[in-house]
């Protein structure tokens, strides 16, 4: 038996796969910024991160045969799925309800970027793309934001609670 027989379980290896490109983001991270600045850095690091969301909300949508989003039921069910397949709870603890017909809230419990950025001593500085994430799933969804993610750093990191509502705009 080889060594990758062993991992058979599928969430194992779906794991470690998930785990292995979050650490290569935290190294490309980290280089940007020690190359040209942490300003910088932080701004293309949102950027990226808001075209990650919405290419792996296409995708995710083209795997489900989805083919549009009518109503805050279908954008909640597509963030659920969209959050347990690329966030899951073992990365981040995080809540969403509805907030009316075109607004829902999501409230972060427990968050691996802010576990890294504190153990990386960048939390004074580094610009949380989390929520740039959804603004990505926004766009694949075709329904636009009322505001965009603010810039800013992690509120965990500042001792305050992190959370956001997303408003159709």
């Amino acid at each position: 038996m080889n060594a990758t027989e062993r991992l058979v379980d599928p969430a194992a290896r779906e794991e470690l796969l998930r785990r292995m490109w979050y650490w290569h983001d935290a190294r490309w991270f980290a280089a940007v910024a020690g190359e040209v600045g942490i300003d910088a850095a932080n701004r293309v690091n949102r950027g990226i991160v808001r075209a990650l969301g919405q290419t792996e909300m296409r995708r995710l949508m083209r795997a489900l045969s989805v083919e549009g989003v009518d109503g805050i039921g279908d954008e909640l069910a597509l963030f659920e799925a969209g959050r347990d397949l690329f966030v899951p709870a073992s990365l981040i603890e995080s809540s969403v309800c509805a907030a009316g017909d075109h607004a829902y809230d999501v409230a972060i419990a427990r968050c691996f970027v802010h576990d890294n950025i504190v153990r990386a001593g960048i939390a004074d500085v580094y610009e949380c793309a989390v929520f740039d994430r959804i603004a990505g799933w926004h766009d694949a969804w075709g329904l636009p934001l009322m505001d965009e993610p603010p810039t800013a750093t992690c509120a965990m990191a500042a001792g305050r609670a992190c959370g956001r509502r997303f408003a159709i705009g």
